[in-house]
């Protein structure tokens, strides 16, 4: 049985955002991380936060000796925010706010103004693929990034954003820098920190998350991936000067055995209002009145030694999408309840304007440890 584990907000990711936040003298609500902090006190002129889509802990050793240079500069394990997903942890990378505050709580999320379901990041309709006009997520769900909280409390920082070339980001004060590769990732790093003045950096690229989504994650092209990073992240630290390099994860990654589609078991579907939304292994279900308890005793009998079937009531009084002021969308894109992944299978809902099936080797969002724990490396 996999080890569950529920996020730690004193202990996570958007915990170290948070002592970069402070650092720099832009508070944001949250705790920060006491080793992080201590380490910030050196006040070294570059500041650089890497973040490796999918890169847990748990991938990290299996793919890394442990004389490597990110394991052997490992210093701490900290949980992802829940859902262990990219959509809502990159936004907690880059808000300094919780899921609970920022809102973008997964890939799919169902908008009422647009009356459809709509992919946050790319801004399309999450089953026809089709485009919408203006981006829904980022129209409904603004916020300050941290780049900004940075210029507003010391103007004198220069932050830049390292990213992949497709991906959309807001520019001002960040001056985004876009990249093909890996190797770009690493060389943009290493020539901006040589310009003079203080300045945060943070960069983020795709993989191996990507990989691991399309051929699963205990093969050696993964080792391959994360051995090529390894030996960057070495290189990259010896030529740098007067920078604190913090290399870490938006969350890890686990094997797929099965996808179960919802709309074919008709005793489940007949109790869907409409098709599942936020992630394939933390599922929102929206019910239909009057049939909650028939669906908790359907569902639990499919599938209650795989997942984790939580109501909605639940969900917003346990913490567990993390602390602060509620955002008003939260309660529109949670359902009755949250389906949460705790073994290796994921639920996906297929409709009628649906594309041909795309079949995942690997995917993440649901509360194993593989999934939710994620490195804390730092190279002085």
């Amino acid at each position: 049985m996999n080890k569950i584990v529920i996020p730690d907000y004193e202990n996570c990711i958007l915990n170290t955002v948070s002592s970069i936040l402070k650092h720099f003298g832009a508070g944001n609500g949250h705790s920060s991380l006491e080793l992080l902090d201590r380490i910030l006190l050196k006040d070294y002129r570059n500041i650089v936060l890497m973040v490796f889509d999918g890169m847990g802990v748990d991938i990290l050793e299996k793919h890394l000796p442990p004389e490597s240079c990110l394991r052997s500069n490992l210093r701490q394990r900290v949980t992802s925010v829940f859902p262990s997903t990219t959509t809502a942890a990159m936004t907690a990378y880059y808000s300094g706010l919780s899921p609970y505050e920022h809102g973008w709580l997964g890939w799919s999320l169902y908008f009422k103004e647009y009356g459809a379901c709509i992919d946050t990041f790319t801004n399309q309709d999450s089953f026809s693929k089709i485009k919408y006009n203006g981006h829904a997520a980022f129209t409904l769900m603004p916020y300050k990034t941290v780049f900004q909280q940075i210029d507003e409390a010391s103007g004198s920082v220069k932050s830049y954003t390292v990213i992949p070339e497709n991906i959309t980001f807001p520019e001002r004060p960040n001056i985004n820098v876009r990249v093909k590769s890996v190797e770009q990732i690493f060389e943009n790093i290493k020539v901006i920190s040589r310009e003079s003045g203080k300045k945060f950096i943070m960069s983020y690229w795709h993989e191996p998350d990507a990989t691991m989504h399309e051929k699963g994650c205990n093969i050696d092209d993964i080792r391959i991936i994360m051995r090529k990073i390894d030996d960057m992240a070495c290189k990259m630290h010896r030529e740098v000067d007067d920078t604190l390099v913090i290399i870490s994860a938006d969350h890890g990654h686990i094997d797929i055995t099965e996808e179960i589609y919802l709309n074919e078991i008709p005793e489940i579907d007949e109790c869907l209002i409409m098709p599942i939304s936020m992630e394939a292994r933390a599922v929102s279900l929206f019910i239909k009145p009057g049939m909650e308890k028939v669906f908790e005793e359907r569902f639990n009998q499919y599938f209650n030694d795989d997942f984790i079937l939580i109501p909605k009531d639940k969900v917003l009084s346990s913490g567990i999408l993390g602390k602060g002021k509620q955002h008003r969308k939260v309660t529109d894109f949670i359902g009755n309840y949250i389906a949460c992944g705790k073994t290796q299978k994921m639920l996906r809902y297929r409709t009628l304007v649906s594309p041909k099936r795309h079949i995942y080797k690997g995917h993440h969002a649901g509360l194993t440890e593989m999934e939710m724990m994620v490195p804390l490396i730092i190279l002085e």
